[in-house]
């Protein structure tokens, strides 16, 4: 089931995002390196296709 479910959901990337990749990002934004990023969307979700 582990590479079912990401097929399952249209993921683009063949799987799901780990928790690691969020807290990566969070840390980033929280830095200095991201002091002129501003009013960003940033979406983590292998790609995934919404379908209404």
């Amino acid at each position: 089931m582990g590479r079912l479910l990401p097929e399952m959901m249209s993921i683009s990337s063949g799987r799901i995002s780990e928790p690691e990749e969020i807290a990566d990002l969070v840390a980033f934004l929280a830095s200095p390196r991201a002091a002129n990023i501003t009013g960003a969307d940033h979406i983590i979700d292998g790609g995934m296709n919404k379908t209404a």
